[in-house]
């Protein structure tokens, strides 16, 4: 892993899944680190190291105030991580409930327009914006996904224009989008249930993936070995999106 040794980092999304474990590896590899989330995390923060502050990314005003006290505490942030989100099972666009629909764009969508929009000033230059996306909306997606696929494409976009807004100030952002992660607390665990099974045939392994996985990519982002790579998606899937693998073909 890649040394993060004095850098100062904020992740939205961090008391479990995905953002747990970055922020265990951020810790380790060096990072000064304040995560965030909805349930109370202080114990969590606690032992791995870091600083806790409770913020639901759909309040714009605490995620303002999150930006700022870790940004006065630090002098600046190096480091942002956009991570917090939630899925739902949606069924068909028809049938999907609308209110719904906004709590999920409400947290995956507007809450990291509101993390990009107040973080970014407090950042110093040359520091690392990295986003979680998903292959739902980056290559790939499946009946009774719409507004997931959609609040997770429009969050890769996003990241995109601030990538090109931020290019001045060699400010990178970046998007990672996991597929088929156990334990993150999304989606099906890796049980051997039926479920499972029939996912595991999607990847070119024949497998879920874990999360220690996903870690290195956002590792490798936050850190100055990617100085010169900004405006990506980047796939965690597998080999899911690259096409049909053999574990399909085996299952028939």
């Amino acid at each position: 892993m890649h040394s993060l040794d004095g850098l100062n980092a904020l992740i939205f999304g961090a008391t479990s899944g995905i953002g747990l474990e970055v922020a265990k590896n951020f810790v380790a590899s060096g990072a000064q680190l304040t995560i965030t989330g909805r349930r109370d995390g202080d114990e969590i923060a606690q032992e791995i190291g870091a600083r806790y502050l409770r913020c639901d990314v759909t309040n714009e005003v605490r995620v303002r105030e999150c930006c700022q006290i870790t940004a006065e505490r630090f002098d600046k942030i190096d480091i942002l991580v956009v991570n917090a989100g939630m899925a739902d099972d949606e069924g068909s666009i028809e049938a999907f409930d609308s209110d719904r629909m906004k709590a999920l764009m409400d947290t995956n969508f507007n809450g990291a327009f509101y993390a990009l929009k107040h973080a970014t000033p407090l950042m110093r230059n040359g520091g690392s914006i990295i986003t979680t996306g998903s292959v739902a909306g980056s290559g790939t997606t499946h009946a009774g996904t719409a507004c997931y696929a959609s609040s997770k494409a429009a969050v890769a976009y996003l990241t995109r224009s601030c990538a090109i807004e931020l290019g001045p100030r060699e400010i990178r952002a970046n998007t990672i989008c996991p597929a088929l992660i156990a334990d993150t607390g999304m989606m099906t665990p890796d049980d051997g249930g039926d479920e499972a099974r029939f996912l595991s045939t999607l990847t070119a392994y024949g497998r879920m993936g874990r999360l220690h996985e996903v870690v290195g990519i956002y590792n490798f982002l936050a850190s100055a070995a990617s100085s010169f790579i900004t405006g990506q998606e980047i796939r965690v899937d597998g080999g899911m999106t690259a096409g049909i693998g053999l574990p399909i073909f085996e299952a028939i």
